[in-house]
């Protein structure tokens, strides 16, 4: 009996701990990303901070506040830079494709290969796709080209406008996209503020954290050096991977004579982060593009070109920074690449 008090308070107790913890992950939920970002950033730029604690003599505030509004910079500038020339270029790219004098160029081609008895592949998959449809439902290369020119234009004209207005900033795109930028900047700031403390008070977090875990105190500082280099070489290698592709994607496309590139280099680089992605979500449309204006040899060498070239220089680049950071060998890098796409799908 004299057990039953002591049950009694256990479970209590559990209970307020289960309750507390379930309402400190409900406060700290949404803001996880930024927390966990964060952490890896703080990670990642540890040879930056100790630069600038050199620098400071060992000011551990100051350091970190250098560092993280170095890194603050670093990323919002380019991210400012990128969305507002993107989206002008976006915008003039809309209406330049929904201009009359292109279509025009397209109907006369057609025109012009349809009196001197050639057929143009748009116009051979026209015909393919009238043999399944009834005499009254079949169309010529012509119209099926003007109901296209209609809706890419409609479409197009909408991406345009939209893009223009995030490039001005007007007071209807802000009003409306309120919620998620007051959301975005909650978020950037609870980045901020944790990386200035995890840079700062990093040391005593860790410390406090080591006398917890039955380990020697030397098995942990080299677990963590092992960590911190390894998480460094695969964020280096995931970003300097996406943007050696994007440029690699972008020359292929200037060599072939498209325009814009700047929204086409950011475009590769984003889809090239993404896994099960990739650039070919680019270089395909304009390959398709290529082979419907009848350019059937471009097509197939930007085809060729990224799905072999661009496609391939992600394994060779990721294979590269893991072996020169973490001292991997080179085959086995190049396998655990490989191979953890394989395992992953992707």
């Amino acid at each position: 009996m004299r057990s039953m008090p002591r049950l009694v308070s256990l479970a209590a107790l559990f209970v307020l701990i289960a309750a507390l913890g379930s309402t400190f992950f409900q406060v700290i939920a949404p803001y996880l990303l930024p927390l966990f970002l964060a952490g890896m950033t703080a990670v990642v730029c540890q040879p930056l901070y100790k630069y600038f604690l050199a620098r400071t003599g060992n000011r551990l505030g100051w350091a970190a506040g250098i560092t993280t509004f170095s890194i603050m910079a670093a990323i919002l500038i380019p991210l400012v830079t990128g969305v507002l020339v993107a989206s002008l270029q976006l915008y003039t790219f809309a209406h330049s494709v929904s201009d009359d004098r292109e279509w025009q160029r397209l109907l006369s081609k057609m025109r012009t290969s349809a009196e001197s008895g050639s057929t143009s592949v748009f116009e051979r998959a026209v015909d393919f796709g009238n043999q399944f449809l009834p005499a009254e439902k079949q169309l010529k290369a012509e119209e099926v080209a003007q109901q296209l020119k209609n809706r890419i234009r409609e479409s197009l004209n909408q991406v345009g406008d939209r893009s223009l207005g995030v490039a001005g900033t007007t007071v209807g795109v802000l009003a409306g996209a309120a919620g998620t930028i007051a959301h975005f900047a909650i978020g950037l700031v609870i980045f901020a503020l944790a990386l200035f403390y995890f840079l700062c008070d990093g040391t005593n977090l860790l410390r406090g954290a080591q006398q917890l875990i039955p380990m020697h105190a030397e098995y942990q500082r080299e677990l963590l050096e092992e960590f911190a280099k390894v998480v460094r070489s695969v964020v280096v290698a995931t970003f300097l991977a996406a943007i050696v592709q994007g440029v690699a994607t972008t020359i292929g496309l200037w060599f072939l004579g498209f325009d814009h590139l700047f929204v086409l280099f950011v475009l590769a680089t984003l889809f090239a982060l993404v896994p099960l992605i990739g650039t070919w979500v680019v270089w395909m449309p304009c390959a398709i593009a290529l082979l419907l204006d009848g350019h059937i040899g471009s097509a197939i060498f930007l085809m060729l070109y990224g799905s072999l070239f661009v496609g391939t220089l992600d394994n060779i680049v990721r294979a590269y920074v893991l072996n020169t950071d973490t001292k991997l060998h080179p085959l086995l890098a190049f396998i655990s690449v490989v191979g953890g796409l394989q395992a992953m799908g992707l």
